[in-house]
């Protein structure tokens, strides 16, 4: 399969994903026919310019362990791009806002996967995934970034919880700023994501504790973290953030 080839697959993957799981055998399609090094870079060009992808690359992933648990040179490469990416994510953000936020969102969809890998290996991720929320939230917001961020918090807030929850409290400290606010990006909608994230911390991170009353989003209203429109090849190929070996 060639390179061409592959980036179809992994649109075509990132597609299917919306109407349902993706069959198993789609996924030992791409094991053994690449380089891992390969795989991992044609992956995170995905996952940059497609906010689709970040799930659906991290079942690929956990499907590749699976097959080999001896096998660590997929995930190895995987978290070398996601924190050379880190380390360089003013670069990236200055570039792409598009791309900074979907590799905010590989860093949680992947954190789980990593878990069930290596427990030890997956820390790695604690001090990203902390400081991309700030970023989102402090670093001179988009609307785009406060949604991104507040819905990352509405999935993944137990999970933080568990790892920090001082962040975690400065974090909402932040929201409740960013909701007395007239700053003109944090639109109603916003303002919906934020309460909602609120009473999820409220009430222990769970959805059946809140109150009927108090629930400020329907199921029809909340958002979806997809950034629905892809980057072209082009916007993103050009893109070099530095290389794995600047990695400490």
């Amino acid at each position: 399969m060639n390179d061409d080839k592959l980036r179809s697959l992994f649109a075509s993957l990132a597609t299917l994903t919306q109407q349902g799981p993706i069959p198993v055998q789609a996924y030992s399609m791409l094991a053994g026919q690449h380089s891992t090094e390969v795989l991992a870079e044609h992956m995170r060009l995905r996952w940059l310019s497609d906010g689709r992808f970040a799930p659906l690359a991290a079942n690929i992933l956990m499907h590749i362990h699976k097959a080999d648990t001896k096998d660590i040179s997929l995930s190895s490469n995987v978290l070398a791009l996601l924190l050379n990416d880190y380390r360089n994510r003013l670069s990236v953000r200055n570039d792409s806002r598009l791309m900074f936020r979907n590799s905010v969102k590989t860093l949680f969809a992947m954190y789980p996967v990593y878990v069930k890998m290596d427990e030890c290996v997956s820390k790695c991720f604690i001090k990203p995934m902390f400081s991309s929320l700030d970023a989102l939230i402090d670093d001179s917001p988009d609307t785009d970034d406060l949604e991104t961020a507040g819905i990352l918090l509405s999935e993944n807030g137990k999970v933080l919880h568990d790892l920090n929850s001082y962040l975690v409290e400065r974090i909402i400290v932040k929201l409740r700023h960013k909701l007395i606010s007239e700053d003109p990006v944090v639109t109603k909608h916003v303002r919906q994501i934020f309460i909602h994230v609120y009473d999820l911390w409220a009430f222990g991170w769970s959805e059946l504790n809140i109150p009927e009353c108090l629930l400020t989003l329907s199921a029809e209203g909340k958002l979806s973290i997809i950034d629905q429109t892809p980057l072209r090849k082009n916007d993103i190929s050009k893109q070099e953030f530095g290389s794995k070996e600047s990695i400490i």
